[in-house]
């Protein structure tokens, strides 16, 4: 059976020694741990020396670290100094790579409008994966993009495959995140045909179009769909639980995981 993991930003409210704490209770071994400004600081923003004790508290929890899902910048935004981006970069990679994990980054800043435009902006996030994939191939990395995000750049399908066009499989492999898909009112089962071949770790999360934060089973996300056409197409990655749902009391998230766990694991099984 393929292996089922969870995101820290399953519980983003909680402090990161007592969110992995939940997490092992719930019977997951292996994580994603967030670090995304706004939404989950498992991972300090900036991480400014604090990987070392970082480190220590993911290895104690006996969690395995499949990925960090960090922001090293908004790689559109022609602002971003390339000098910066490395620096980012490397202090992200060298969490990753003491945690013998991966790298997630963003598809491009936190707004859907380009900064100059579409093809310059798809050009400068290729060419900040680039960077950042030679960076992370120097330690072992390998760097994953979330390349469909409902409010980032990359917000479509089309945006989406064009970001792949310019980003060999070797620079970047791709993270699809179910719900972000269902959002923006794409198929996800047509969606995990189509990306097949680039896809190297899912992110589980239920959705309806416009609302990318309900939990398993409250959306309208067919889990068994995109699970049968990703084994059709020989996906035999992880699956990741990425519960930063609204529509349940924070007492109840566990409660709520667990549910979660069951039925994705039901289909894996």
């Amino acid at each position: 059976m393929p292996e089922l993991g969870c995101s820290t930003i399953s519980f983003r409210q909680r402090p990161v020694r007592e969110a992995l704490a939940v997490i092992r209770e719930l019977g997951f071994d292996g994580i994603d741990l967030g670090g995304l400004p706004g939404v989950c600081d498992h991972i300090p923003t900036p991480l400014a020396g604090s990987a070392d004790e970082l480190v220590d508290v993911v290895r104690e929890s006996g969690s395995r670290t499949w990925a960090i899902n960090v922001d090293p910048g908004p790689l559109n935004d022609p602002r971003l100094d390339e000098h910066d981006l490395r620096d980012s970069g490397r202090e992200l990679i060298g969490l990753a790579a003491s945690l013998n994990a991966a790298m997630i980054v963003p598809c491009g800043a936190q707004h859907r409008e380009p900064f100059v435009d579409e093809a310059t902006d798809l050009d400068r996030i290729a060419h900040g994966l680039g960077l950042l994939g030679e960076l992370a191939e120097q330690r072992g990395v390998r760097l994953l993009v979330e390349g469909l995000h409902h409010y980032r750049f990359c917000h479509t399908t089309e945006r989406a495959e064009a970001l792949l066009d310019r980003v060999p499989a070797a620079a970047a492999g791709f993270v699809f995140d179910v719900s972000h898909v269902v959002a923006g009112g794409f198929d996800e089962v047509a969606f995990a045909r189509e990306f097949a071949e680039r896809i190297e770790h899912v992110h589980l999360r239920d959705a309806e179009p416009g609302d990318i934060n309900l939990s398993i089973g409250r959306g309208r996300a067919d889990f068994a769909g995109v699970v049968r056409a990703l084994r059709e197409h020989g996906y035999t990655g992880r699956y990741v639980l990425e519960l930063e749902t609204h529509d349940v009391a924070e007492q109840d998230r566990p409660a709520e995981a667990a549910a979660a766990r069951a039925a994705i694991a039901a289909l894996l099984d």
